[in-house]
């Protein structure tokens, strides 16, 4: 029995084949039903992973894509084994859905479901999206033979999913815990839609949300920070203020406290570029700007010292230096010589003071030396430098001041000063600019981590909603929002009632008060659930509901988080539309397989007759015998177009390109046209393409406006008029087509027409708006695929109660091509003198005829009837070529041909088919090989020899 079902190059076909099915209640493929093996066959040729449950037990099938879930622990054990025996681990979860299905209860869908599996050693928990579809099998109990698992591994996404849910978790909890304040300001009255607990602790912990800035921070406004926010909503420029002063009110009669704030009002903009909102964040400095004052006092105490010091030096030889300009000598104590890293006991000159100085504060230090030394200046010497020690290499900072003593005439003779290592304060300076810059960038990451999650919440695709104990909107995002007004025709905003909003529409109203009802009794719940007005736009929303509660778990509100999934409920009623189309395509498939076989042992039968009638008809010994030879060669031919129509439905044919004169064709189509219209519809027929060819087969043709005629006619059930139309037209340059001349070949129906959404999909293979039963959806896919073939294209102009024209556009052919078209019977001579062919058919009687036709045209030939016989034929004969039929049981025409020249490389081979599956083989040898298709004359043999044999 054929067990082409099992066909397959995958690792799970050959382990299926191989499997010994005939040790289990299901017995040996070549026993199984029909509809199994057209779900194996459907697993082990499609790429989707699938999974089957069969029989009583329960037995295990799977393809290759779906063993890429699998771990060694399973694959490829499990297969043929029990379903239970197969998944223990988990058959508390799948073994009561099979058995629902089993039971003819219907499908199953599971999306992202948590099912573990034991995978490399471990259960691993796996998610997946799956259904569980009952396999119909009359003879089966509950007429369900099986069950179909089409599921994808989802675990990536899920992990995904919650990786995202996780990462807003955390930047919520990073904007409750940043250390500055923040703020979330909606509308022109800046009301507050979010704070954080610094922002509310600065405040002193005033109930502020929802409220407007002037209600619920009355301080701020007087002290004008109400008027800078309109400012800022205004302009859309941002605000920055450092060491602002914020005076907190009297509370509890204690005395009102005064802070200190580094702040940004950023304004936010919506999708529209306007300002909806502010943001507002800032850092309390009021601890530093304390410590700068500080710090002033510090130094105005420090520069106070130093001048005590300058007058205890001059005794205590500490820090003191005098230069003496008219004896150009310098004098440092061991304190100051220190400072530029010198032994005390070295003697030093004004040279060491110039080579000391640090090379970035060279030039400021000596310029302020010169002015000091200036009798026009006599500025006070006071600089900060760094120096280089000159024995140790250290850099250190160093604060020097002195003033110049001169003489009556002016000249400056002497400058006395003091000098201080100030290394340590400018460490402390450096540390404490460090700490500022360091604090800035952290009060920068807040906002920018702020500004963040604000953005992700604004500019997210999920719907954000938060409503109040009376309902009254606290927050809402902008999807939310526009949503609402695309499906409701109202457009929430931070406090408004919501339900209120739809109080002239009381049946949406009570489906809102519905579904957020048990969030209102503290429930967390999620729904799918589909809203808005059925005039306006209508869609399907999962939506989870949650107690919005506060610190000390008091509800104070609930919000929903909401996704739309209409595609994904449009993707599930899809996909149900699938199911029964693969059905559909299952049994054309089985139709298809059924009308190939015949056609393949028809043509057997008939290249047998033609090739004997040829042979008659060459040597008749009576008048008559010549006639009925001919006789019967024209029923062949009427035979030979039958199997090419059982051919095309098979999809098995490659067209035949020849000249076609269409109007010729359409012409000869007339009676049948008329015959398949009926009474009812009147046939028009317009032809103006006169004696032009085109490029075709004309039995592609034929169909396709016959396929043409009968849609025309189930469109008009209470008849109508059909117009045939054909003209020749010019395709010019730039377009999809190739430029030239066409033929137009036009058929205009005056029927029902066709909807916009039905006309984008009249092309697609399977799609029809006829009743199941009444079209399989093919003929307009085939009409538009047969016209692309032959390089040309076909369009569609249809409306509602308009009709429809379908439109053909055929290349031309010119006077060459035609010529080149025409079939012509060769001169038997044009052969090679006593070629020799080896003939290869599994058929007697076609190999017989075929070897008397080679012989009639001056070849010698033998014959054999399989691949083996062959190539033993070969070893003991001379062989100038080989006519090999390409379907033969055992080895194939393609498997002998591959032995032939891995033996003789330049042997001319000529393949035979009675499947006219001429795309199979030219694949296996090339589109220069030459193929004869059965039943074939004389003629197309002898062409075929011409091309093949070797000169």
């Amino acid at each position: 029995m054929d067990l082409d079902f099992l066909a397959g190059e995958g690792e799970m076909a050959r382990r299926t084949r191989a499997f010994d099915w005939a040790g289990t209640e299901l017995g040996a493929p070549a026993t199984w039903g029909a509809t199994l093996r057209a779900m194996v066959r459907l697993a082990l040729t499609t790429q989707h992973p699938i999974f089957i449950f069969w029989g009583a037990q329960l037995r295990c099938f799977y393809n290759d894509a779906y063993s890429a879930s699998l771990g060694p622990e399973k694959h490829p054990g499990i297969l043929g084994a029990r379903a239970l025996d197969a998944w223990p681990e988990i058959w508390d979860t799948i073994g009561p859905q099979i058995d629902l299905v089993m039971r003819g209860d219907g499908a199953t869908w599971h999306e992202n479901q948590l099912v573990p599996i034991l995978r490399h050693g471990a259960l691993q928990d796996v998610y997946w999206t799956y259904s569980y579809a009952p396999i119909d099998d009359a003879a089966a109990p509950h007429g369900v033979g099986g069950v179909l698992v089409i599921c994808t591994e989802t675990t990536q996404q899920v992990l995904a999913a919650k990786s995202a849910v996780a990462e807003r978790e955390r930047l919520s909890r990073m904007f409750e815990q940043a250390p500055g304040f923040m703020a979330l300001l909606d509308g022109p009255q800046h009301r507050f839609a979010l704070a954080n607990p610094a922002y509310l602790r600065l405040v002193g912990n005033r109930d502020v949300l929802g409220r407007s800035v002037a209600e619920a921070l009355p301080e701020a406004a007087a002290q004008g920070y109400v008027a800078l926010l309109d400012e800022v909503y205004r302009s859309g420029r941002a605000h920055a203020a450092v060491g602002a002063t914020y005076s907190q009110p009297v509370v509890d009669g204690a005395p009102p406290v005064e802070h200190q704030l580094d702040f940004v009002y950023q304004p936010i903009t919506d999708a529209g570029g306007a300002v909806s909102g502010i943001f507002v964040e800032g850092t309390d400095v009021s601890a530093r700007v304390a410590a700068d004052a500080a710090l002033r006092r510090s130094e105005a105490e420090l520069r106070q010292r130093e001048e005590q010091l300058r007058l205890a030096a001059e005794a205590a030889d500490l820090g003191f230096w005098d230069v003496d300009l008219v004896s150009d000598t310098l004098f440092w104590p061991a304190r100051v010589k220190a400072m530029f890293g010198i032994s005390a006991d070295v003697p030093v000159s004004m040279a060491d003071f110039y080579a000391g100085l640090h090379p970035q504060d060279h030039e400021h230090t000596t310029a302020s030396f010169a002015a000091a030394t200036d009798p026009l200046q006599r500025a006070t010497y006071e600089v900060e430098y760094r120096t280089v020690g000159k024995e140790d290499g250290l850099v250190r900072w160093v604060a020097a001041k002195g003033r110049g003593l001169f003489d009556e005439q002016g000249r400056c003779v002497r400058v006395l000063g003091t000098a201080m290592d100030i290394s340590r304060r400018k460490a402390a300076e450096l540390r404490l600019r460090e700490l500022n810059e360091t604090l800035e960038q952290r009060v920068a990451q807040a906002l920018a981590d702020r500004k963040l999650l604000a953005d992700i919440v604004e500019n997210a695709d999920m719907l954000v909603l938060v409503l109040d104990m009376q309902g009254r909107v606290l927050a809402i995002n902008r999807a939310s929002a526009e949503a609402f007004e695309r499906i409701d025709g109202v457009r929430p905003t931070v406090g408004d009632a919501l339900f209120e909003l739809l109080a002239e529409r009381p049946p949406y109203r009570a489906e809102y008060e519905a579904l957020w009802q048990r969030a209102f009794d503290g429930e967390d719940y999620t729904v799918v659930h589909e809203l808005g007005d059925a005039a306006r736009h209508r869609r399907h929303y999962e939506m989870r509901f949650c107690a919005l509660r506060d610190p000390a778990g008091r509800q104070i509100g609930v919000y929903s988080f909401s996704y739309d999934v209409s595609q994904r409920v449009r993707d599930q009623q899809r996909l149900a539309r699938a199911e029964a189309a693969l059905r559909q395509t299952q049994k054309l498939e089985a139709i298809g397989r059924l009308t190939g076989g015949i056609a393949h042992d028809f043509n057997n039968v008939l290249q047998a007759m033609q090739g004997n009638l040829q042979l008659i008809a060459r040597k008749p010994s009576d008048e008559r015998v010549s006639r009925w030879a001919e006789n019967a060669q024209a029923s062949i031919h009427r035979g030979a177009a039958l199997t090419a129509q059982l051919l095309t439905f098979a999809r098995e044919q490659k067209l035949q390109l020849r000249p076609v004169a269409i109007d010729r064709l359409v012409t000869g189509l007339h009676d049948m046209l008329c015959g398949s219209l009926g009474p009812a519809v009147q046939l028009r027929l317009q032809l103006g393409a006169g004696q032009v060819a085109v490029w075709g087969d004309a039995t592609q043709i034929e169909m396709a406006l016959l396929n043409l005629a009968i849609n025309a006619r189930d469109a008009m059930p209470d008849g109508g008029t059909l117009q045939v139309q054909t003209r020749q037209c010019t395709v010019p340059e730039g377009g999809e087509l190739e430029s030239g001349e066409y033929v137009e070949l036009a058929v205009r129906d005056s029927g029902c027409g066709m909807s916009a959404e039905v006309l984008a999909r009249a092309f697609d293979p399977f799609f029809t708006t006829k009743s199941i039963g009444q079209g399989s959806g093919l003929g307009l896919s085939q009409v538009y695929g047969m016209a692309l073939q032959v390089g040309g294209s076909a369009a569609i102009d249809s409306a509602p109660g308009q009709g429809t024209t379908v439109s053909l556009l055929l290349r031309c052919c010119d006077a060459q091509d035609a010529a080149a078209g025409t079939t012509t019977r060769p001169d038997a001579a044009a052969l090679p003198p006593a070629l020799r062919a080896l003939v290869v058919d599994d058929e007697a009687q076609v190999r017989a005829a075929l070897i008397d036709a080679l012989e009639l045209l001056g070849c010698r030939a033998t014959g054999v009837g399989d691949g083996a016989s062959a190539l033993q034929a070969l070893q003991t004969e001379v062989c100038d070529l080989m006519i090999i039929d390409f379907a033969m049981p055992g080895m194939n025409g393609a498997q002998l041909a591959d032995a032939v020249r891995a033996r003789h490389p330049a042997m001319p081979i000529i393949f035979i088919s009675g499947y006219a599956d001429t795309k199979a083989i030219e694949q296996v040898a090339g589109p220069a090989v030459p193929i004869l298709r059965k039943p074939f004359d004389q003629a197309e043999l002898h062409a075929a020899l011409q091309r093949a044999a070797p000169r």
